[in-house]
């Protein structure tokens, strides 16, 4: 798969700055598809992206924009790099006393581009956007997601084949978020455009993304496409990041009584079922099969973006054996398990 951006041992250092801001960074981020940058406050999420733009420079490394090494770039050639790439931010900073239409020809108007070419070409990407028929209205006759749809028909002017996104629907309302969601879904789709972006809100990266970088304290920590990193998170970061993105939290009751160490009583199982591995009848198969009666305490349906998957609690009788067993069967059928602990004799399921 082709590379549009490739970073290789990136790594920069504030002056006076204890630590790091990037720290040996080698990621590769595929062309036409969205990567998901995530990471607490001070992570390096925003330092790397602004590497990306040439806002900010680096140490040492090598930063490859489709297929060219940016340290060998002069004045000109990064200037023509630029027009290939697109950045949108959480103030998207349109010219208030500029029209929807101005706004958007303001790029090409830089590049040279003809009065009549540029107009024609803003009136095409504000359609694509969903915004026929807006063109004449200044951003103070817009709501946040129009003036961001404006923004993002900027970023598109000149023809760009990258996107960059920082903190882009923090400002919004839920409602709004989802549909500029669906609409760089539906970009990337229709124009084939890379998307970089980076975000705090979990449900942003549940909704759009392909693949997902987990950044702390200057590093890529963790990096996965988005349901093997979402639903099997490894790293303690990505771990305490997702907090809360699914139901996955043990009823009260259990929690109160279940214990660390294995022994005498019940093991408790998590279960996460893909949308291919739920058509196999697993549990059934269990206890028919392999004669372990298993016990469900709870289940739930979620989704990452078009995929559904579920997650079912079990408890069953422990035993080395049995939990061998459990797990090999599980493991065949392509279904994550997770052990959460012991219910110990006199524990209750109620």
């Amino acid at each position: 798969m082709t590379a549009a951006i490739t970073l290789t041992s990136v790594s920069k250092k504030y002056p006076d700055a204890p630590i790091y801001a990037l720290e040996d960074i080698t990621v590769s981020f595929s062309s036409g598809k969205i990567h998901s940058i995530i990471g607490r406050s001070g992570a390096g999420k925003s330092t790397l992206i602004r590497c990306l733009n040439f806002l900010e420079s680096f140490d040492s490394g090598q930063l490859n924009i489709l297929g060219q090494n940016t340290q060998f770039m002069s004045k000109e050639q990064r200037r023509q790099a630029l027009k290939e790439i697109g950045s949108i931010f959480q103030k998207v900073n349109l010219l208030s006393r500029r029209t929807a239409l101005e706004n958007v020809m303001l790029p090409q108007e830089w590049q040279g581009v003809t009065n009549e070419s540029a107009k024609l070409k803003a009136k095409e990407l504000l359609a694509k956007v969903g915004l026929s028929g807006f063109e004449d209205r200044y951003p103070a006759q817009l709501s946040g997601g129009q003036c961001q749809r404006v923004a993002i028909a900027r970023a598109l002017a000149n023809e760009a084949k990258i996107l960059l996104c920082d903190e882009f629907t923090s400002a919004l309302d839920p409602e709004t978020s989802l549909e500029i969601l669906a609409l760089l879904r539906q970009l990337n789709k229709d124009l084939g455009v890379t998307i970089i972006l980076i975000t705090h809100d979990m449900n942003v990266v549940r909704e759009i993304s392909d693949f997902v970088y987990v950044m702390d304290n200057g590093k890529i920590v963790e990096q996965s496409d988005v349901e093997q990193l979402l639903l099997h998170p490894q790293h303690a970061t990505t771990q305490s990041l997702l907090t809360g993105l699914f139901v996955r939290d043990l009823p009260h009751h259990l929690q109160q009584s279940l214990i660390a160490t294995p022994g005498e009583g019940q093991i408790i199982v998590r279960l996460i079922f893909s949308s291919k591995s739920s058509q196999n009848p697993v549990i059934a198969e269990l206890i028919q099969h392999h004669q372990i009666p298993i016990n469900i305490l709870a289940g739930s349906m979620d989704h990452l973006r078009a995929t559904v998957f579920g997650t079912l609690l079990i408890s069953a009788p422990y035993d080395k054996v049995t939990h061998d067993m459990m797990m090999a069967h599980f493991s065949k059928n392509g279904i994550s398990a997770e052990v959460l602990g012991y219910l110990p004799v006199g524990g209750t399921h109620d």
